[in-house]
């Protein structure tokens, strides 16, 4: 890991879950809206690499491109509002200018940025690598954008503070009480608008934008539906894949607070933070699932029904995704617990759609569909500390799957949770068998349940 200095901002299509919603219930398919993000986040990356040499790309997550500058605070606010300011006249031209783009619903983006040290981690599995950046820093600019309005960005009050006189005039300020866990009352705001003008003129690059959306027909992507179990491998900008599944993410509880403001421990969470990470993965990789990505301290994994199949001559059945989903969330939990952390899991089932997208070569992960937000809500508002949260249709599949498992989840508020981690699962199933099996004389039967 590399300890770093520098600006870390987001830049959010705020409304992309209302955008792919509506095409998916107009056409079936989420064609344009893949195809649009696509061409947004490409063209903010070409044009952001081409002017800034310190800026990395770090990661596309869903509806963010996230992003940042290693420099001084004042020079890097400038690369990092330059390319904001970019990202938003692209943003109209796609919405105003670019023909294929017309059905959709209008775009519209937001950011956050924040300064400070962070550590920039290169995850490796295999041949698998993923950049990931922990630290302060990374969570609340992640934090800010959230809490940004339409068509605005946000700041930390050390990022306004060093900004000229004029460029200070857009920027208002914004008391938030929900921040008070990263040591701050609240927050500098500015209507994107604003802020371009104050920045002055740029040329918004039309024709490299209409090139790159006009490079690939629509109906030249295809999302195919998965035969097989999946491989991101396999996706790529013109072939994506419709699955049936559950997206998983694990988020660990209230760890944002636990990194100091001024980063004296730093180090230390970072190491941790690799480790949970790492502990997260394995979990997700080694009991039937497929590795997302890591959106800051969470772990987004997929586990998907594989359809019946003949290879062979030989038939296959279907093969369902709930029971394995639910018992890898359960190893997660008690995996973490061990270093002393606490994690709330989310998942919904339904169809997504999987694709690559991206400037630099089609390597970005992204999972669309409504179900994908769905999981992300039952992690986010429903799972508290050590729980899992799932959705009626995980818990319907799940109990035509295994109903033991099933009865370990009760119903809350519209969705079903469970506080029973791996290990106590493992000892419910092993003291029921053994009662059952001493009872009929099989003294062998205690490892009849396969976990």
């Amino acid at each position: 890991m590399e300890r770093l200095e520098g600006i870390h901002f987001y830049i959010d299509v705020k409304n992309l879950n209302e955008v792919v919603v509506d095409e998916e219930e107009r056409t079936s398919e989420v064609k344009h809206a893949v195809h649009a993000l696509d061409t947004l986040f490409t063209s903010t990356e070409r044009y952001g690499k081409r002017k800034h040499r310190n800026l990395v790309v770090e990661k596309i997550t869903g509806s963010r491109l996230h992003l940042y500058v290693v420099d001084d605070l004042v020079s890097a606010f400038d690369a990092a509002a330059d390319v904001i300011a970019y990202a938003y006249q692209v943003c109209g031209y796609l919405n105003g200018q670019i023909y294929k783009y017309r059905s959709l619903k209008d775009l519209v983006i937001r950011a956050g940025a924040a300064y400070g040290e962070f550590y920039g981690f290169t995850f490796t599995s295999g041949d698998y690598t993923e950049l990931t950046t922990i630290g302060y820093v990374a969570n609340i600019s992640a934090k800010l954008q959230s809490l940004c309005g339409a068509s605005a960005v946000s700041v930390t009050e050390e990022v306004y503070s060093s900004l000229g006189e004029s460029l200070r005039m857009s920027f208002s300020y914004v008391e938030d009480s929900s921040l008070e866990k990263y040591g701050q009352d609240g927050y500098y705001s500015a209507k994107l608008v604003d802020l371009s003008r104050a920045l002055g003129p740029r040329d918004l690059n039309e024709r490299e934008v209409r090139d790159y959306a006009n490079s690939l027909n629509l109906e030249d992507l295809r999302f195919d539906e998965v035969r097989r179990k999946m491989s991101f491998d396999d996706i790529t900008r013109t072939h994506g894949k419709r699955l049936n599944g559950i997206p998983l993410f694990a988020d660990v509880r209230d760890f944002t607070s636990k990194f100091d403001e001024d980063n004296l421990n730093l180090d230390e969470m970072s190491e941790r933070t690799r480790r949970i990470l790492e502990a997260l993965y394995t979990v997700a990789t080694r009991h039937g699932g497929l590795h997302v990505q890591f959106q800051g301290d969470r772990e987004f994994a997929l586990f998907h029904n594989v359809p019946a199949w003949t290879a062979v001559g030989v038939n296959h059945p279907e093969e369902g995704c709930f029971r394995a989903a639910v018992l890898a969330a359960m190893r997660m939990i008690d995996a973490v617990r061990g270093m002393g952390v606490h994690i709330g899991v989310g998942g919904a089932f339904g169809a997504m759609y999987a694709a690559r997208i991206g400037a630099r070569g089609e390597k970005d992960r992204i999972l669309l569909g409504e179900t994908v937000m769905e999981a992300d809500l039952m992690e986010d508002r429903h799972a508290k500390e050590d729980e899992i949260a799932i959705t009626r249709a995980v818990y319907d599949g799940l109990l035509a799957e295994d109903s033991d498992l099933a009865g370990q989840f009760t119903y809350r508020g519209g969705h079903y949770v469970t506080r029973v981690g791996f290990d106590e699962y493992r000892r419910k199933v092993e003291t029921r068998n053994l009662y059952v099996n001493t009872s009929s004389n099989n003294y062998n039967g205690v490892w009849g349940t396969r976990l």
